[in-house]
């Protein structure tokens, strides 16, 4: 009895497996982006901008990785958009507590990016 040596099937690469499945995401997205509306806005925002940009400030201090990277008028509200998720839920939390309103956030699924909405209408 002899004894054959089998190869193992050989797959084509479009036909038989799918390597992207098997593959891990290459980047995992991160970072947020506050979106600040409402009526009360019209008459605070310099102060709105201004609390923003001192909580920058001081999370940048302790981790220079945390900043606020762009800060703009957008649909009569503003739009900031920062380096962490942490950083903008911190913010938007600040906001809660300083100029009440209300605060809601979403993450995508599978990243570390957070959109956080703060309004206010009175």
């Amino acid at each position: 009895m002899s004894k054959e040596k089998t190869n193992p099937p050989i797959y084509e690469k479009d036909k038989d497996r799918h390597y992207e499945e098997f593959m891990g995401q290459k980047h995992i997205e991160e970072g947020g982006i506050i979106k600040i509306s409402g009526n009360f806005l019209l008459d605070h925002e310099d102060e709105v901008v201004n609390l923003v940009n001192h909580e920058g400030k001081l999370a940048e201090q302790r981790n220079p990785g945390h900043k606020v990277n762009k800060i703009e008028k957008v649909n009569g509200g503003i739009s900031v958009e920062l380096s962490t998720h942490n950083l903008a839920l911190h913010i938007g939390k600040r906001l809660e507590h300083a100029y009440k309103g209300k605060h809601t956030f979403k993450f995508l699924k599978d990243e570390k990016f957070v959109e956080v909405d703060w309004r206010r209408d009175d």
